[in-house]
């Protein structure tokens, strides 16, 4: 019983984190979003130079944009917004890639690739 007791709690936890990740996704504004994907590719990619950094920011800055445009112009429907969005992904991922060392590209793929089923790639 305890067993039961103990995965029902930690099942709740779970849905109650995943409610106020979305939340805090709803309450960013582009560029603090821009901002977190970059701090989150530079936790995943190593030996990020501040060179990189910045050349990153600034495609997730413009990505944040093309994200925000599409969404607006698919008047909430989602498989027209999902239509929009998928080549501003791949043009974001291969933009990112260019300014990242093989081995940090391919440290890159491992990145989007885990974080794909998760409502971004690359995530993000």
């Amino acid at each position: 019983m305890k067993i039961i007791k103990s995965l029902a709690l930690a099942a709740g936890l779970a849905i109650m984190t995943a409610n106020v990740s979305a939340q805090e996704k709803a309450k960013m504004d582009p560029q603090q979003w821009a901002q977190k994907q970059t701090s989150q590719i530079k936790e995943n990619v190593t030996g990020i130079t501040a060179d990189q950094e910045s050349k990153i920011l600034a495609i997730e800055q413009a990505f944040t944009t093309s994200m925000q445009d599409a969404k607006a112009a698919s008047n909430g429907d989602r498989e027209a917004m999902r239509t929009k969005m998928e080549p501003a992904r791949q043009d974001r991922d291969t933009k990112i890639k260019a300014v990242l060392t093989p081995a940090q590209s391919a440290q890159y793929d491992k990145y989007t690739a885990a974080h794909q089923g998760m409502g971004h790639k690359g995530g993000n």
